[in-house]
């Protein structure tokens, strides 16, 4: 069976069996892997008092893989334009799914739809912006932390990649003890101006526009330009991902878009340990200078972390903006699995 097809039914067996309640857990997710003893089950948590959304309640939906003696989970949060299954992906997933190979190591995940993708609510794109998508996380870290999902995890350490990497860092600004690690991947602070331009263009189109899926958004919903997602990408990528992403991509508010510079210093107050990733040929941050030089802006980003406990940072070679998503996301994988394991030893 064609892989997102699979995908599609999976989903929709997930919709048909989840139940639309705050920290009600649903059955296993259907065709999910089970490594290590953990089972994978869709969770809805509906977030209360988030900045500007009023339209709809804000319900967020995720997949929490785990077993039960888990004492740790990451929060996966995905980027612009991407929903959770950046974090699974359908295609090749021993290759390409983070959550397989936190699976195999024994790590709990719990992959999140933001606000308005996926799964989860879509408010009116007015009300979004990236603080909305932090003050969720805020919630949803205690509510993991307490067992509301169905499970109790003492150790939270999120997960970010691009977008979702800035949604931490305006989390974390706003509350430094919120969890107790970060693994950032996809952002500097200092990103190289052709590129950024370039990426602001590819987002400039009106996901009504294409129809199916995406019809009747209203105009404030963009995705990315039809046949740009290989901007995405370093020449290393296999066409089938790049294929398999365009089909499976989602959408990101025009005010989303315009407070990504909020957190841009929020990480300076964080203490808790950190692992920062990049791909060397991002197209955003390193396409002037490869992000493996030491002339890269790559290298300050350790100044915007004084007070961390511990600090490691990890360029992936041959690799663009979607770091999972490359032949070389194993060294990314097999760094997270390393860094958890020698940051949390009993969890």
């Amino acid at each position: 069976m064609h892989h997102t097809l699979k995908a599609a039914l999976v989903r929709l067996a997930v919709v048909l069996c989840t139940a639309g309640l705050v920290g009600v857990t649903a059955p296993a997710v259907a065709g999910a892997a089970e490594q290590a003893g953990q089972t994978c089950r869709r969770v809805d948590f509906t977030a209360v008092n988030v900045p500007l959304v009023v339209s709809t309640p804000a319900r967020v939906s995720g997949v929490l893989c785990a077993a039960p003696d888990d004492k740790l989970v990451q929060l996966l949060v995905p980027g612009a334009t991407y929903n959770s299954s950046y974090w699974d992906f359908p295609y090749q997933p021993d290759r390409y799914s983070y959550v397989r190979a936190m699976q195999k190591a024994g790590i709990a995940t719990f992959r999140l739809d933001r606000l308005s993708t996926g799964e989860s609510a879509r408010p009116a794109s007015l009300e979004m912006s990236l603080l909305s998508h932090a003050a969720v996380v805020r919630q949803l870290v205690p509510a993991l932390r307490s067992g509301k999902l169905g499970q109790a995890f003492p150790k939270v350490v999120i997960v970010g990649h691009s977008y979702g990497t800035l949604v931490t860092y305006a989390a974390v600004g706003a509350d430094p003890n919120l969890v107790d690690g970060v693994i950032a991947t996809g952002v500097s602070r200092g990103p190289d101006l052709p590129g950024l331009v370039e990426i602001l263009l590819t987002f400039t189109h009106p996901a009504w526009l294409e129809g199916g899926r995406f019809a009747g958004l209203d105009p404030g919903y963009l995705t990315t330009v039809p046949g740009q997602r290989g901007d995405f990408y370093y020449r290393s990528v296999d066409p089938k991902v790049v294929e398999v992403d365009e089909a499976t991509k989602d959408i990101q508010s025009v005010t989303d878009l315009g407070t990504i510079a909020l957190p841009l210093l929020n990480t300076v107050a964080f203490r808790k340990p950190v692992l920062n990733v990049m791909g060397e040929n991002d197209l955003v941050f390193c396409q002037l200078i490869p992000c493996s030089s030491p002339l890269s802006l790559w290298n300050v980003e350790r100044l915007l972390f004084p007070q961390v406990s511990s600090y490691e940072s990890l360029v992936v070679k041959s690799t663009g903006h979607n770091i999972n998503l490359h032949p070389n996301a194993h060294v990314f994988f097999d760094r997270a699995v390393a860094w958890t394991r020698r940051n949390f030893p009993d969890a």
